[in-house]
């Protein structure tokens, strides 16, 4: 398989001047705008979501695991500059996605950082940890008494005989407060992701607007009506907007919100197809809705020097077998079938791989970096899809796998 597959290379931008407002990538497979097919740019936008929005979220997820570090270096000791890089990336992963359930995984994996055991018990170090975000209050480390005692955040009663945090904050009007020390150090984590937690959700947002919209389709929409020009396809995503209107059941007050999402990405495709380069200015400007200017910097500087997700194989594709039983050939199929190639470490890095097996993308699942428990809970997920949706999987080493759809066949 590997003779048959190489991974994408982004073009060198050596002695490119430092205000270029553009970079090239290979996002989407090359279109032109004659002759472009309907169902060829609906693939080609279905495709883009792995190239930019999801992309975009990875660079997200790693400035947040700097920050993280930063702080934890901050509050600890430098040697948690040295954090191992599979922890940081979980915490990254868990700080800038919403919910108690994030929350909860957020605290867990903080009580996995070096020498958690004596941090969770020294009272001088939790109490810098609130003094760096809200203030200084009167912090107590106790050995729990109370078996009905809760955490404050988390909700979860805080076992008789653990450590825990009291926190007085009778003096500016408030009440006292018990946390779990790592619910204590997790929501101050959280706090200073927030806006990175914001920004990688808007994205979020807008992927399922583009995703709904598109799976709504109908084929009069989808089919062989070519596109020549940027005013036809302008007039297709109307199209395409006023049907998913008509069919979505979606509250109508969040209409107008999705439109907006799906044609400021179809812009960012057309450009793309246009140019052969995508727009930095038009990233910068989405994320500087949430994030500190130093913050989107290193953002766009992440996503634009990470290694793409996308791989080509040049193997054969064998499309799905038509009504009539009859094995044809599809001639909008590229040449080159493309592979999402993605490296969960934790259960929550595993979403998309369902995603794509619907949308027809083989995966290359990489789970070397995952621990044994997560490991298998991934390959449980990912074995239940791939069987449910008729799809093959296949161990190509002990630790990576490929899974492939219904009718798409890989040959090496």
């Amino acid at each position: 398989m590997a003779s048959n597959a190489k991974a994408l290379k982004k073009p060198s931008q050596a002695g490119a001047p430092a205000s270029s407002p553009a970079v090239a990538m290979r996002l989407v497979p090359d279109l032109a705008w004659q002759g472009v097919k309907q169902s060829q740019m609906a693939r080609a936008l279905t495709q883009g979501i792995d190239g930019y929005i999801e992309s975009l979220q990875d660079a997200i997820v790693r400035d947040t695991g700097h920050l993280i570090v930063y702080q934890l270096s901050s509050w600890f000791g430098q040697q948690y500059k040295q954090t191992d890089a599979r922890l940081v990336k979980k915490l990254a992963n868990s700080a800038s996605s919403p919910g108690i359930t994030a929350f909860r995984r957020t605290a867990d994996y903080v009580s996995q950082i070096p020498n958690w055991d004596e941090i969770a018990k020294n009272a001088k170090s939790l109490s810098v940890v609130r003094e760096t975000l809200n203030g200084i209050y009167d912090v107590e480390v106790k050995l729990t008494s109370d078996k009905n005692l809760k955490c404050s955040t988390c909700k979860s009663v805080i076992q008789k005989g653990a450590f825990n945090i009291e926190e007085d904050r009778q003096s500016s009007g408030g009440t006292k407060e018990n946390w779990h020390s790592a619910c204590w150090v997790a929501s101050s984590l959280r706090e200073i992701s927030k806006e990175h937690r914001a920004a990688k959700g808007a994205l979020d947002k807008q992927s399922r607007s583009v995703r709904a919209i598109l799976k709504s389709a109908p084929k009069s929409l989808w089919g062989s009506s070519s596109i020549t020009n940027k005013g036809e396809y302008e007039q297709w995503l109307k199209e395409l907007v006023d049907h998913w209107r008509k069919v979505t059941t979606v509250d109508e007050s969040f209409h107008n919100l999705y439109e907006k999402n799906f044609l400021e990405y179809a812009e960012q495709l057309s450009d793309f197809h246009l140019t052969g380069k995508l727009s930095v200015p038009k990233a910068r400007n989405r994320l500087s809705k949430h994030l500190g200017k130093s913050h989107v910097e290193s953002v766009l500087e992440s996503f634009l020097n990470s290694p793409g997700k996308v791989i080509e194989y040049t193997g054969a594709i064998n499309p799905s077998l038509s009504s009539s039983g009859e094995n044809e050939k599809d001639a909008d199929s590229p040449a080159i079938a493309k592979i999402y190639n993605c490296t969960p470490i934790v259960f929550a890095d595993s979403r998309d791989v369902g995603t794509h097996l619907v949308a027809g993308t083989p995966v290359l699942m990489n789970l070397s970096e995952a621990s044994e428990e997560e490991r298998k809970r991934i390959i449980d997920f990912a074995s239940g899809i791939t069987f449910a949706l008729g799809g093959t999987i296949e161990r190509v080493t002990p630790k990576v796998f490929m899974l492939t759809p219904p009718g798409v066949e890989l040959q090496n």
